[in-house]
Protein backbone atom coordinates (compact mmCIF):
# COMPACT_ATOMS: atom_id res chain seq x y z
CA UNK A 1 0.00 0.00 0.00
CA UNK A 2 1.25 3.85 0.16
CA UNK A 3 2.02 4.16 3.48
CA UNK A 4 4.73 0.97 2.82
CA UNK A 5 6.24 2.78 -0.22
CA UNK A 6 6.09 6.34 1.52
CA UNK A 7 7.96 4.53 4.42
CA UNK A 8 10.60 3.49 2.48
CA UNK A 9 11.66 6.31 0.58
CA UNK A 10 9.57 5.61 -2.51
CA UNK A 11 6.27 7.72 -4.04
CA UNK A 12 3.27 6.45 -3.81
CA UNK A 13 1.74 3.67 -6.57
CA UNK A 14 -1.04 6.04 -8.02
CA UNK A 15 1.59 8.78 -8.31
CA UNK A 16 4.04 6.39 -10.20
CA UNK A 17 1.36 4.79 -12.30
CA UNK A 18 -0.57 7.93 -14.08
CA UNK A 19 0.30 8.44 -17.50
CA UNK A 20 -0.40 12.48 -17.50
CA UNK A 21 1.59 13.36 -14.42
CA UNK A 22 -1.14 14.99 -13.16
CA UNK A 23 -0.58 13.78 -9.20
CA UNK A 24 2.46 14.89 -7.65
CA UNK A 25 3.51 13.87 -4.21
CA UNK A 26 5.75 15.72 -1.81
CA UNK A 27 5.79 17.87 1.05
CA UNK A 28 2.98 20.84 1.78
CA UNK A 29 5.87 23.22 1.23
CA UNK A 30 6.56 21.75 -2.61
CA UNK A 31 3.28 21.11 -3.56
CA UNK A 32 2.37 24.98 -2.83
CA UNK A 33 5.56 25.94 -5.37
CA UNK A 34 4.61 23.45 -7.62
CA UNK A 35 1.21 24.71 -7.60
CA UNK A 36 2.13 28.30 -7.84
CA UNK A 37 4.00 27.10 -10.85
CA UNK A 38 1.36 25.73 -12.18
CA UNK A 39 -1.27 28.69 -11.64
CA UNK A 40 1.00 30.85 -13.24
CA UNK A 41 1.29 28.65 -16.34
CA UNK A 42 -2.73 28.74 -16.09
CA UNK A 43 -2.92 32.55 -15.88
CA UNK A 44 -0.34 32.84 -18.96
CA UNK A 45 -2.85 30.81 -20.94
CA UNK A 46 -5.97 32.59 -20.25
CA UNK A 47 -7.63 31.52 -16.87
CA UNK A 48 -7.38 34.60 -14.80
CA UNK A 49 -8.98 32.74 -12.10
CA UNK A 50 -6.67 30.01 -11.99
CA UNK A 51 -5.99 29.42 -7.85
CA UNK A 52 -4.94 26.76 -5.39
CA UNK A 53 -7.98 24.74 -3.50
CA UNK A 54 -6.58 24.31 0.33
CA UNK A 55 -9.03 26.08 2.36
CA UNK A 56 -8.03 27.31 5.25
CA UNK A 57 -11.53 27.08 7.26
CA UNK A 58 -10.45 23.45 8.02
CA UNK A 59 -6.65 23.92 8.52
CA UNK A 60 -5.55 22.74 5.07
CA UNK A 61 -6.38 19.10 3.39
CA UNK A 62 -4.30 16.35 2.27
CA UNK A 63 -4.97 16.87 -0.87
CA UNK A 64 -4.54 20.30 -2.36
CA UNK A 65 -6.30 21.14 -6.11
CA UNK A 66 -5.09 23.74 -8.50
CA UNK A 67 -8.44 24.54 -10.62
CA UNK A 68 -9.02 26.76 -13.48
CA UNK A 69 -11.71 28.41 -11.45
CA UNK A 70 -10.77 28.88 -8.21
CA UNK A 71 -13.39 31.58 -7.04
CA UNK A 72 -16.29 28.43 -8.46
CA UNK A 73 -14.90 25.23 -6.60
CA UNK A 74 -18.49 24.00 -6.32
CA UNK A 75 -17.90 23.53 -10.65
CA UNK A 76 -15.43 20.40 -9.41
CA UNK A 77 -16.92 17.37 -8.21
CA UNK A 78 -19.24 19.34 -5.74
CA UNK A 79 -15.66 20.86 -3.45
CA UNK A 80 -17.50 23.20 -0.88
CA UNK A 81 -17.01 26.88 -1.30
CA UNK A 82 -16.33 27.96 1.86
CA UNK A 83 -15.35 23.97 3.74
CA UNK A 84 -15.78 24.27 7.75
CA UNK A 85 -15.09 21.69 10.64
CA UNK A 86 -18.51 21.17 12.69
CA UNK A 87 -19.17 21.74 15.86
CA UNK A 88 -19.07 18.15 16.92
CA UNK A 89 -16.07 17.25 15.49
CA UNK A 90 -14.27 20.71 16.98
CA UNK A 91 -16.23 19.74 20.79
CA UNK A 92 -14.66 16.50 20.52
CA UNK A 93 -11.12 17.47 19.73
CA UNK A 94 -11.20 20.40 21.89
CA UNK A 95 -12.30 19.46 25.37
CA UNK A 96 -14.66 16.42 25.01
CA UNK A 97 -11.49 13.91 24.42
CA UNK A 98 -8.98 14.54 27.08
CA UNK A 99 -12.07 14.49 29.41
CA UNK A 100 -12.85 11.37 27.89
CA UNK A 101 -9.46 9.73 28.67
CA UNK A 102 -9.38 11.58 31.93
CA UNK A 103 -12.34 9.14 32.76
CA UNK A 104 -11.01 6.39 31.58
CA UNK A 105 -7.59 6.43 33.48
CA UNK A 106 -9.34 7.03 36.63
CA UNK A 107 -11.02 4.23 36.38
CA UNK A 108 -8.47 2.29 35.41
CA UNK A 109 -6.89 3.69 38.45
CA UNK A 110 -9.61 2.82 40.87
CA UNK A 111 -9.90 -0.38 39.59
CA UNK A 112 -6.15 -1.14 40.14
CA UNK A 113 -5.83 0.89 43.41
CA UNK A 114 -9.43 -1.32 44.82
CA UNK A 115 -7.37 -4.35 44.26
CA UNK A 116 -4.48 -3.47 45.71
CA UNK A 117 -5.50 -2.56 48.53
CA UNK A 118 -8.65 -4.74 49.19
CA UNK A 119 -7.01 -7.40 47.90
CA UNK A 120 -9.09 -9.46 45.36
CA UNK A 121 -12.81 -10.21 45.61
CA UNK A 122 -13.51 -12.51 47.92
CA UNK A 123 -16.31 -15.58 47.01
CA UNK A 124 -19.96 -14.98 48.53
CA UNK A 125 -21.92 -17.28 50.58
CA UNK A 126 -22.82 -19.98 48.82
CA UNK A 127 -26.46 -20.01 47.99
CA UNK A 128 -28.99 -22.69 48.29
CA UNK A 129 -29.96 -24.96 45.20
CA UNK A 130 -32.98 -23.89 44.02
CA UNK A 131 -35.73 -27.17 44.93
CA UNK A 132 -35.98 -28.35 41.69
CA UNK A 133 -39.42 -27.99 40.09
CA UNK A 134 -41.50 -31.45 39.21
CA UNK A 135 -44.18 -31.84 37.65
CA UNK A 136 -47.21 -33.35 38.05
CA UNK A 137 -48.01 -36.90 36.65
CA UNK A 138 -51.31 -37.33 34.46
Amino acid sequence: MCSDRVAVGLEPACIKACPTGALVFGTKEDMKEHAAERIEDLKSRGFENAGLYDPPGVSGTHVMYVLHHADQPHLYNGLPDDPHISPAVRLWKGITKPLALAAMAMAAFTGFSTTSVLGPMKPTKARKPMPRMRWPRR
